[in-house]
This record gives C-alpha cells, structure tokens and sequence, in this order.
C-alpha cells in the first residue's frame, strides 16, 4: 500500500448542542511517519479552535468547579415575603390565612424564619 495523502477531522462542541468539524487535509512527504504527520494536524486543529472559539474542557465534561450560594433561597423569599406582608391576620374569601399568621408554622421550624416573623409582628402591632 502507498500511503500518500492523510486527513484529520475532529468535531469541537461550542455549547448548546452546536459543533464545528475541523478538518485537515495534506500529502505525505517521501519517508515521513504518517502516525506523526496526524498528530501535527491534530495539533494544528487544537490550537486553531482554541484561538476561535475557545473549549472549557472541565465544562463539557461535567466537571468544572463552581462556588455555591450557600443561602437557601427558598428560606429567603420567604423572609423577604414576611417583610412584604401588611396586616397579621387577614383571611381570603377560601378561608386561607393570606397574613403574617400564615408564615406561624414555618417560623417555629427555621430560627432566621422565625426572627423576621416576630420582628415583622411587633411592626404590625405597633401600626395597629
């Protein structure tokens, strides 16, 4: 067999399921090792696409380090719901406590809960 002419292609993922195939195409010079001559033009290929569009590896493969809020937002929007409120004990037309008295049950079981409801009651009752 004459080995005499020799391709690359590879396929780079540019995020939200988009690609781009790069590929590359030459001859082979007389005696040059084919195994080398591929690992140029892959290479070649690296580092053409990292000065287009560059490629977080650690991202695409599920492992990139990122720092996590800590505060739980759920408790938070919560807080800041107490803080919205305007009456105590106020009831809609279903019978549902729609007033601070509807965030009671949950202020006993989170402490950070619990300090905004009674800081938001005594405000209420001093309105009142």
């Amino acid at each position: 067999m004459i080995l005499d002419r020799i391709s690359y292609q590879e396929l780079f993922p540019n995020g939200n399921f988009a690609n781009r195939r790069l590929g590359l195409e030459g001859s082979l010079s007389p005696g040059e090792n084919p195994i080398e001559a591929w690992n140029e033009m892959r290479k070649i290929a690296l580092e053409y696409q990292q000065t287009q569009a560059p490629i977080d590896f650690d991202e695409c493969r599920g492992s990139k380090v990122v720092d996590v809020n800590p505060v739980n937002t759920t408790i938070q929007g919560i807080i800041e719901d107490i803080g919205n409120c305007t009456v105590v004990d106020e009831v809609n037309s279903l019978g549902v406590q729609v007033g601070l008295k509807a965030y009671s049950a949950i202020a006993e079981q989170y402490p950070d809960v619990k300090d905004a409801y009674l800081k938001k009651l005594q405000e209420l009752t001093k309105i009142s």
